[in-house]
């Protein structure tokens, strides 16, 4: 049943959206596609980025994995499999893009597991726990910084410290680093509450991610940022020192 629901999708995809569109279509393929934005977003099926931003086809260059996790430059490069670290090179390196949006969300079941640790229904994983011990330190510290408060403050910090550590490991990528220091690309870090239908932007004058409204947003780093000042260990050290919110 569920295949036969994507089926019958393509068919009214070819006869509505693509029929339509077909100019644009055309275009793409006669030009090749050449998005401004790299959106690293979570696999998770409940938070579609072309579907959240509404965009076109050739709008937005997408890399989905667990988490919407960036892992550590590898510097030099090896010779091991990097399928989100290849993704964002040729979104940077081959099409120019001038964002790049780290996309995380609410009810997040990879930061879920990574918060639970051992105590997860997922940790028995062949994978998981090694893909997210990518954001595992600021885990840690929040787990530490937040001891007393509930799961879901903690989650919800580990959340949003995850994108931030994304960002920072972004800027560990000499031709990201490279770009934004000449001001050609700027990195976002955003979280979005499937609950609320809200997006957050991560403000680094508040250190906080404040929710959007309207079309302007401060981007977490652009030319003049430091890593300091997206370091999600001070966010969380932010986070701890506010009063709870649940």
């Amino acid at each position: 049943m569920a295949l036969e629901r994507l089926l019958k999708g393509f068919k009214d995809f070819r006869t509505g959206y693509y029929r339509e569109h077909h100019d644009l279509f055309e275009k793409l393929a006669t030009e090749g596609q050449s998005p401004k934005i790299l959106i690293i977003g979570c696999a998770d099926a409940r938070v579609d980025p072309g579907i959240l931003t509404q965009t076109k086809p050739g709008d937005i260059f997408t890399v989905r994995n667990v988490a919407a996790m960036v892992p550590p430059a590898q510097f030099p490069p090896d010779t091991r499999h990097h399928g989100t670290s290849s993704a964002i090179e040729f979104a940077v390196r081959g099409l120019g893009v001038e964002h790049v949006v780290v996309l995380g969300h609410a009810l997040c079941g990879g930061i879920g597991a990574l918060v639970d640790g051992r105590d997860s229904i997922y940790a028995s994983y062949d994978y998981l726990s090694t893909w997210t011990a990518i954001a595992q330190d600021v885990r840690d510290l929040a787990v530490s910084k937040l001891k007393g408060r509930s799961r879901e403050e903690i989650t919800r910090a580990v959340e949003q410290a995850a994108v931030l550590n994304s960002v920072s490991n972004l800027m560990g990528f000499r031709w990201i680093e490279e770009r934004v220091a000449a001001g050609a690309l700027a990195l976002h870090g955003w979280w979005f509450n499937m609950t609320e239908g809200q997006l957050y932007a991560f403000n680094p004058e508040t250190a906080v991610f404040e929710a959007v409204h309207g079309i302007k947003v401060q981007p977490t780093v652009v030319k003049g940022t430091t890593l300091s000042d997206i370091n999600p260990d001070q966010f969380i050290s932010a986070v701890a020192a506010r009063k709870p919110s649940f």
